[in-house]
Formats: structure tokens, sequence, C-alpha cells
């Protein structure tokens, strides 16, 4: 079931913005409609808004199985999408992961990989039964870097990370292979790159004799080399049985300010993890709650290290408000916070009675603003449409960005809805002002919210569900969002899934973008 897929999978981290000195201020006003330009010709649906299946030929009961979870969009426009294909490999069907490339102008990108795409499987015959993507990084070089893990019949998850060129050749100057997977029961969720080149990996480990889940932060110093002593792992609970996991994270490096006279605020980088976390057995799914590990690193030290003034303890949890009938909550994306701290959104489970039938679990979006003290200064709760979530519709954050200009913030997800046709969700994508309020000039309602959903176009039956999975700015300011889409080939089962891609428009007010000197239309 979708609300608890969290559980078998973690999202991508936030990608640092670039920041570019000749580029002029100015603002954007999305209308948030499909730009057209934006089209595939083989899987195309919607101009703007369009499938992607990959196929690779897995049998029942999970074939056409395509899943995009992570996504950037390269300083040349190329989109970048990281995901995994159901396949059979060496005779046994299972996850391959899968890298693939779009140019501008949706059309697949030949010159990457084998015909614009990387498919990796594992070796079935040593357990290795499926490999996942859950994150995807560029470097300043072109090299792209992915994390994920494998899942393993003898040693449950091991994380992975891997590096490619940028033609997506394997690059074997990463750990002498061009890969390495990790210890048994570890995962990986996200990833970032430094300005250095160091590379840190989050997600969450299983402490050894124990089912206890710990965030989990991982190094790798531009070479791959793994640095064990600079390991961080860190439980939000007490004693085992906890669930605690990081599924996003964001990295700032703060210049030497002056706080007074006689007062200098050193340089030093702030490193946020964040994720889900509990204090009760996790057997009982009604006690997470959204969770950030605040690390922090002076210019003279070789490591982070947490972070005390946060919080005092370097660590916060947010239980989203609800009534007595509230459930869990799961944070998945992240931005910074201007100031100092983080912004985090995610989903907020409660019992709803709407509707007179019999109470079940729904979902709402939720969001928060945490300062660089780990004060929860702002939080917020709602249904992606204006009527709360009834039972059985599930509204939730997948990914956010947040637009350098102006400090507005988009978000993407899915959007419950009981419309029997688009049942049972949608993709969401909202824009808020800095304030969290809707920012009415974007959509076309005034809610400042737009809906993609592809069911029931050129002839395709209606789809089961759709969602985004993640998002990203393009050099001219345009949304680019990818996700997934699942629809009956038979009328019964939601049955084949395949990458869902779209790109929204906007009106600008500048003549250069200040990146690439070209003039928009």
């Amino acid at each position: 079931m979708r609300h608890l897929a969290w559980k078998a999978h973690g999202l991508r981290a936030l990608a640092l913005g670039l920041v570019c000195a000749a580029a002029p201020a100015f603002a954007l006003n999305y209308d948030g409609t499909l730009d057209t330009s934006l089209y595939s010709i083989t899987d195309g649906i919607i101009p703007g808004l369009f499938r992607y299946g990959i196929d690779l030929g897995g049998g029942a009961p999970y074939y056409n199985y395509d899943a995009a979870n992570a996504m950037l969009v390269q300083p040349n426009g190329k989109i970048m999408v990281a995901g995994f294909s159901w396949n059979n490999y060496l005779g046994t069907d299972q996850n391959a992961c899968v890298l693939a490339r779009f140019n501008v102008d949706g059309a697949v990108d030949t010159g990457f990989g084998s015909g614009g795409r990387v498919v990796q499987n594992f070796n079935p015959s040593s357990g290795e039964n499926s490999c996942y993507l859950w994150s995807v990084a560029l470097q300043g070089d072109g090299k792209i870097v992915v994390v994920g893990n494998i899942a393993d019949a003898s040693h449950g998850e091991r994380a992975l990370i891997e590096r490619f060129n940028a033609d997506g050749s394997t690059d074997s100057s990463f750990n002498s292979s061009g890969y390495e997977v990790m210890g048994d029961h570890t995962a990986f969720a996200s990833v970032l790159v430094d300005t250095d080149g160091t590379l840190y990996a989050a997600g969450h480990y299983i402490v050894p004799n124990a089912s206890d889940n710990d965030f989990y932060l991982a190094v790798f110093d531009a070479g791959g080399n793994f640095d064990y002593t600079l390991a961080r792992a860190f439980d939000l609970g007490t004693g085992n049985d906890h669930d605690d996991r990081a599924y996003a994270q964001v990295l700032r490096f703060v210049p030497a300010q002056s706080c007074g006279v006689s007062c200098l605020i050193p340089a030093h980088s702030e490193l946020y993890l964040v994720g889900t976390a509990n204090n009760t057995p996790y057997s009982d799914l009604a006690n997470h709650d959204c969770a950030i590990i605040a690390y922090r690193r002076a210019v003279t030290d070789t490591q982070f290290s947490l972070d005390m003034s946060f919080n005092g303890t370097g660590a916060e949890t947010i239980d989203f408000p609800m009534a007595s009938n509230e459930g869990d909550n799961i944070c998945r994306a992240a931005v910074l916070r201007p100031g100092g701290g983080v912004v985090i959104g995610g989903e907020n489970y409660f019992i709803s009675t709407l509707g007179g039938g019999t109470p079940g679990l729904a979902s709402s979006y939720a969001l928060a603003e945490v300062d660089a003290v780990g004060n929860v200064t702002r939080q917020d709760t709602f249904a992606f449409f204006q009527d709360l979530a009834f039972p059985g519709i599930y509204n939730g954050i997948s990914d956010m960005v947040r637009e350098p200009a102006d400090g507005k913030l988009v978000v993407t997800g899915y959007a419950g809805t009981s419309v029997s046709n688009n049942a049972p969700s949608d993709v969401g994508v909202i824009r808020f002002n800095a304030d969290f309020s809707r920012d009415s000039s974007f959509g076309n309602d005034g809610l400042g919210l737009a809906i993609l959903s592809l069911d029931g176009q050129a002839g395709q039956n209606p789809a089961q569900r759709e969602w985004g999975s993640g998002l990203a700015l393009d050099s001219r300011g345009r949304i680019v969002l990818i996700g997934e889409r699942s629809y009956n080939i038979s009328g019964s089962n939601p049955n084949d899934y395949d990458w869902l891609i779209a790109r929204l428009n906007y009106f600008d007010t500048i003549f250069r973008d200040g990146l690439d000197g070209v003039v928009p239309n």
C-alpha cells in the first residue's frame, strides 16, 4: 500500500544550489502550466508531461515495473533520472538499478550510457537479488554520483555508492572499481557533494544483534575511499527496536561573520540530516515523528560532530499537531532556511472520520521550519485539496526546492483525490511564499497549486496512482519534476509502472539568465 511505502525506501537529497555572481537579481512568476516543448516522441502522451517505460523483460508479478526516484537538471538543461526497473538477469527476476538522461526537449540522450541509460544488476547467485537507486548528485567536473542499496538474501540491505563519468561509463578511479557496497543491514537514501569533492551519503543501518535502525552518515573522499573513522550514527530512541531513518540532507557553508564588538562567529559548515524517528517499538506504526540531526564542522576540523547548540542535543523531533487520532509523521524533504536552520516537508497520518463512513487511515501534507538552534518557528499540516483527506486518501511531500531569488518554496508529492477516475492520487505541485502562505500567482485556480495527471489521456487506461518523487529548477528557473505512474493493463490490478517526467512554464522578467547567456523567448 502506498501509505506504507516509506518503510521500503528512502528519498533523495536536495542538491546544492549554484551561485553565479554574474546573474542578475530577478523574480520568477510561475503560471504552473505544462511546458509543451518537453515531449517524448516514443513514449509521450501529453506535451510537457510524459511517461517513459523501460520494460527490461522481467516476469510476473512485477513485470513492466519502472520506478523513478531521484533527478537533477544539469547546467546544460539535460535531465538525469535515477531509479530501478524489474528485469531478468542470469535467469532470475529482480530489480536493476537504472540511470537515464534526457535532452532539454525530452528526447532520450543517446550519447549517455547505452542508448541513453545505464542498467546495472548484481549477481543473484550470490544472493544479491535486487538493486535500487534513491539519490543522484552531480560533481563540478561533470561526474555523476548515485546511492541506493542492494537487497541481499544473506545480508539484508547493503548500501551502494557509485560514480559514473559524464557519458555514463563507469568511473574506475572511484574506489578502483567505480562503486562500493557497504556492510550488512545498511542503506543510503541521499548523497551530497562538498566543494572539495567529499561525498556525504546518508540513510540508516541496523545495529548488530538488534532490530534498531539508526540515522547513518558515511563520508567518502574524492577518490571514493570510505573513512570508517568519519562514519556517524545517531539513535533518537533509547534501547533497541526503534526505527530511525534519514531520507534527505542539506549542507551549508557559513563564512566568518561579526556578532558585535570583539565578537566573531568563525567560518563553519552545517549539515542537516532529515528523516523520521520513533521512541517506541516500530511494530506500532503510530509513534514516528519527523526528525532532524544537526552537525557542524569548523574550517580547522577534519570531520563533522553533533552541533550541541541545536536544541541542546544536536537533534530535534517534530510531532505535527492533529487531533487525538494523529499518527505517524514522516519527513522526506529538506531545504536550507535563510539565516540558518532547515525547512522540512513530509506527511502527517491520522484516522479520518470524514464522509460519515468507517474511520480509516489518511494523511495530509506536513511542513515545518526550524532555526539554527533547533527552535520550531513555523509548522503546518494541510490536505492538498481544500477538504481534509478522507479515509484511504493520502497527501504527502516527497521533495522541495527553494527559489534563490525570492525564497519561495516549491514542493511536489502525491495528492489524494476522491474523484473516481483519478483515484487514488495525482501528482501535486504547490508553490508557497516565504511565510508558508500559498502563492496565488501559481496555478490557474488562485490556490497556488497545480495537479498533473495522465488519467485516460491518449486512449490510455485510467491511472491507479501518480505521484511526484523529485523536482529541481533548471537554469531558466523552470520546474522540472519526475515521478511514477501506474495503470491497468487488464482492467483489474495496477500492473504497469512507468516513469513520469514533466516541466512547467513560467513568466520571466529578465533578459538573460546569467548562466548560459541565452535570451529566453
